[in-house]
């Protein structure tokens, strides 16, 4: 069996912004019936201490339901805020991965083949870390969007080293725009909920 909270989710999603109407239909029942039963002195006295029960009784279910939907809304902002903190914070570490690869890859001088070996050993563990990155903020569709390229026919970049140099060069610049890409995509997103919540 579903959990209150569950049920309760469930009730807001489906009644929407009609939800504070409840609460109005709950004082408006406990309205009628107290005004029905005091007319016709059904179960209640008019001089009694249980006079207006089933109006107290439509006003604390009003006041319960409104109290619920409020803490809800503030439990899913605080939620929502949280999310787009770790995106931003993530947009953040993806930015110095970004600012890493030109300057230590993209940029970087190679004029020896022991200094060649090293490039492409930092440009393997640059892209690893990158790719883990991804998936574990964003996803697999991203991980797989910055992993598998094709390059047909790479673009001469002054100061490579040989052909295989300046081809893994150029696949660095496409790995670095699809960095750049997904930076604006999710830092619009994010400009876009906070703004929603606010």
């Amino acid at each position: 069996m579903a959990s209150l909270k569950e049920l309760t989710a469930t009730l807001a999603t489906a009644v929407g912004h009609r939800r504070y109407l409840l609460p109005s239909l709950a004082l408006a029942i406990g309205a009628l019936l107290d005004f029905v039963m005091l007319k016709f002195g059904i179960l209640i006295d008019a001089d009694g201490p249980f006079a207006y029960f089933p109006f107290m009784a439509g006003v604390a279910v009003a006041a319960a339901m409104i109290m619920w939907w409020l803490l809800d809304h503030a439990a899913n902002s605080r939620s929502e805020l949280r999310g787009i903190c770790d995106i931003e914070r993530s947009l953040d570490e993806r930015s110095g991965y970004f600012d890493e690869g030109i300057a230590q890859l993209l940029n970087a001088a190679v004029k020896s083949e022991d200094q060649y070996r090293d490039w492409q050993a930092q440009c393997l563990a640059w892209q690893d870390k990158v790719q883990r990155q991804l998936q574990d903020s964003f996803g697999l569709r991203e991980r797989n969007s910055f992993r598998n390229l094709v390059l047909i026919q790479p673009m001469p970049i002054a100061g490579s080293y040989n052909e295989q140099h300046n081809r893994e060069r150029c696949m660095v610049a496409q790995q670095l725009e699809r960095i750049r890409e997904t930076i604006i995509r999710y830092s619009d997103l994010a400009a876009k909920r906070r703004a929603e919540g606010a």
